[in-house]
Parts: structure tokens; C-alpha cells; sequence
């Protein structure tokens, strides 16, 4: 019966629990969802992670290649991602190419992880001028029940904290090049950027901030609500990138930062917990 008022009424349906303090799935305002991480589950990767935020679920693998850098950066390696929305993942997905969601999403994730420098590109260079990697970073999600972005950057952490890159010898002379498999160091991570998604409701003329949307809140959000998604890096406050809306309100900004911050704290630390012990671990927010 709640599934059909749902559909019909969703507007009401959503304001007749967030008027009681509540959201629909149980949980309250600034609640994320509980996640689940589990490194190197794609053996044919370098570096894998699969990550479940909720229902939304994302597979991270990262591969390797050899090449030269680019003429203007010659000691500078290269990082790819690549976001990929297959028509499997939600109803709302056609089969084709990249859809537009894809592509934004895809934008930001490499925008936080260049920006915030977690990986020197100038460690992934092996001879100036003449060789460097290329690490080619596929993110795929399964199930895209909201938040997004927060699962794919995740994702993609795990993964490169995992990397490491095998040892590689260059004869300037003959220009042969060697690549040694058993012989490998792992990859510094400098920093370690984690986001946190919100949507900004309008109930009662006053602002609601909802941490960690699904996908139903997303949309019910998407014609007046505010997407925000705020990143910290080790306790440090990077930056925000805000969607669409009016202008938040200091008791809105006060809370996702205290929420953000304190769900990246989390988040580090089970991504550390997992590595450790190389198996399934998970936590619940």
C-alpha cells in the first residue's frame, strides 16, 4: 500500500515523513547509509575495489600502460577515469552512448582527484621526455541508487591505495624496455579526497538538508531542491560544488560540513581497516 501512495502522491509521501523528523528508508537527516568495501575483486586489474553505499553499488579497476609524456610535461605521468552508466544500473538509463549523466559525473570525479593531488603525476613518470604510466582508472556502477559520485570517488581510493607498479628498466641506447611484474613499489597516495552528496528540501518554508540522498530523494529534490556535494581531505575541508538552487542558508553549510567531515573520518578509516586485512569489511554510519 505505501509502495502505491508512493507512486501516486510522492511529493506528499516524502513530506508526510520528513515532517515527522524521518526520511522514508528509516533514516534521520544528516544519516548516511551504511557501506560495505571489499579490494582487489577483479583479478585481470591492477587494482580493484567494489563499494556499496546503501543500495548504490560501484566496481572501480584500475590497468596499466606504457607511454611517452606529453611534450609540454615531460616528467608528468597520466591518470584517466572514466565513469561508465550502463543501462542496467536504473530504469531512467537507455542502452547506447555515454549518456550526459555520465560524462558530469565523470568530470567531477577527475576534477577532485587531480585537484586534490592524492597521486603525484610526477611518480608515475620512469624517464623523462621518454617513458611513463598511464594509469587507466574504469569506474562502473551496478546499481545507481543515489549519491553517486560519493560511491565512485570511494571506489576509486580503495583502488589506487591498493596499486602498486611493477619495476621498469629503459635503455636510452636501443630504446628497449623492460617491465619486471614481481618486482613492484607501491604508489604514494598524498592526500585522500572523500565527498559527501546532499540535496537541500523545501518543506514548510524552511530548508531541510538531506546527507547521502537516494535516488527517490534525488528526484524529489530535483526541481527545487540544492545538490551539494562537499569534500574534505584527512580532516581538511577542500571545497563544495553546488548544483542548481537558491542559496543555502549558514545553518545548511554548518551542518553538511560537520557531516562531511565526520563521514570522510569513517570512511578513511574502514578503507584503511579493509586493506589491512585484505578481505570484506564494512561498517554501518
Amino acid at each position: 500500500m505505501a509502495d502505491v501512495y508512493k507512486l501516486i502522491h510522492p511529493v506528499k509521501f516524502c513530506n508526510d515523513y520528513l515532517s515527522r523528523n524521518i526520511r522514508p528508508d528509516g533514516r534521520s537527516f544528516k544519516q548516511p547509509r551504511s557501506i560495505k568495501i571489499n579490494v582487489d575483486s577483479i583479478k585481470t586489474a591492477e587494482a580493484s575495489a567494489v563499494v556499496k553505499c546503501g543500495n548504490t553499488a560501484v566496481v572501480c579497476g584500475i590497468q596499466l600502460e606504457l607511454s611517452p609524456p606529453k611534450a609540454e610535461e615531460p616528467n608528468v605521468g597520466f591518470l584517466v577515469t572514466n565513469v561508465e552508466l550502463p543501462a542496467l544500473c536504473s530504469s531512467k538509463l537507455k542502452p547506447g552512448p555515454p549518456s550526459d549523466q555520465a560524462q558530469v559525473v565523470n568530470n567531477i570525479v577527475s576534477d577532485i582527484v587531480l585537484n586534490s593531488k592524492c597521486v603525484d603525476l610526477k611518480d608515475l613518470c620512469i624517464v623523462p621526455d621518454k617513458l611513463a604510466w598511464v594509469l587507466y582508472c574504469d569506474i562502473v556502477c551496478v546499481d545507481n541508487d543515489g549519491s553517486l559520485v560519493d560511491g565512485c570517488i570511494i571506489a576509486l581510493m580503495a583502488s589506487l591505495k591498493t596499486l602498486s607498479l611493477p619495476k621498469v628498466s629503459y635503455d636510452a641506447e636501443t630504446e628497449e624496455i623492460k617491465v619486471d611484474p614481481k618486482s613492484r613499489t607501491k604508489l604514494e597516495i598524498h592526500s585522500f579526497p572523500i565527498v559527501t552528496s546532499f540535496v537541500v528540501y523545501r518543506l514548510n518554508q524552511s530548508n531541510i538538508i538531506l546527507a547521502d540522498p537516494t535516488a527517490y530523494e534525488e528526484d524529489i529534490c530535483g526541481g527545487s531542491g540544492t545538490n551539494l556535494i562537499v569534500c574534505y581531505n584527512k580532516g581538511l575541508f577542500c571545497g563544495t560544488q553546488k548544483f542548481g538552487g537558491s542559496n543555502l542558508s549558514k545553518d545548511c553549510q554548518d551542518d553538511a560540513l560537520k557531516t562531511a567531515k565526520e563521514r570522510a573520518n569513517i570512511v578513511e578509516n574502514i578503507i584503511d581497516v579493509c586493506i589491512r586485512n585484505h578481505k570484506n569489511s564494512s561498517i554501518n554510519e
